[in-house]
């Protein structure tokens, strides 16, 4: 049940990016739906917005978990001609139909967004309307790796390339507390591993477009140094989510119910 108490307040949940980084996500979820806690605003970025897209569609935690225990890359990416990317998003797009239908944004049963950035003016843009799944795409949509996708004549890539950590997109649909999760921190050493060097690069951009993350309530920061953004660890990436949500749980029921 959602929790509920005399002057509760409305939660907002910010998701950041970093592609199989984003299994430590589904621990953090799992942790509020074990403490009765539930968002009624969704927010996301690049893989926070797949997953985040679950949540604002209702789904419960243990239909996101087995699909996520389900997912491999190729159901999310496809070769493509390299013109404007060596990959295709185009899959990621048909199982996530798949998966929750060909919903509109608006149809969502929670206040719900996704992040994207521009690729000609390079500015971020917070999309709340529209069919979900090119949306999501266009967030997840890494540049030169991914083809960008394009949406009514523009353009869009990545939403990490400008706003990692969209916590402002969650208080303008009407949060009042913001839990936020980042999937990046600080390097303090070179991951060993698949893609190792790519993610301390991408990590170091996606760091500076989460700059704001003080401005969460609730800081949520996973201990994900040694985990690349390629290889799906899930049971290990969950268990690092549980944990690092475990350790801001006293915190973020004293301010969702407290008010402090």
């Amino acid at each position: 049940m959602t929790l509920s108490a005399p002057g509760q307040r409305r939660l907002g949940l910010v998701l950041g990016g970093g592609a199989a980084r984003g299994f430590a996500h589904i621990g953090v979820l799992q942790v509020l739906d074990e403490a009765g806690i539930r968002p009624q605003v969704v927010v996301g970025t690049s893989v926070g917005a797949f997953i985040g897209a679950g949540v604002a569609a209702g789904k419960s935690i243990a239909e996101i978990t087995a699909f996520g225990m389900r997912l491999r890359w190729r159901h999310l990416v496809r070769p493509a001609w390299p013109r404007r990317g060596f990959l295709s998003l185009a899959p990621l797009e048909r199982t996530l139909i798949r998966w929750l239908g060909d919903l509109w944004i608006e149809q969502l049963p929670l206040p719900y967004a996704c992040v994207a950035t521009n690729a000609l003016s390079g500015r971020p843009h917070v999309f709340t309307e529209g069919r979900l799944a090119p949306r999501v795409r266009a967030s997840c949509s890494v540049p030169i790796v991914f083809q960008p996708c394009l949406i009514e004549d523009r353009w869009y890539v990545d939403g990490g390339m400008t706003d990692n950590l969209p916590i402002g997109a969650a208080r303008r649909l009407g949060a009042e507390v913001v839990v936020a999760v980042t999937l990046f921190g600080a390097a303090d050493h070179l991951p060993t591993g698949l893609g190792a060097y790519s993610a301390v690069v991408l990590g170091h951009t996606l760091v500076r477009t989460s700059a704001h993350a003080t401005a969460a309530d609730v800081l949520v920061e996973p201990d994900l140094t040694d985990f690349d953004m390629v290889r799906m660890r899930r049971q290990e990436l969950i268990a690092r989510g549980r944990a690092a949500m475990l350790a801001q749980l006293p915190r973020l029921q004293m301010v969702v119910i407290g008010g402090a």
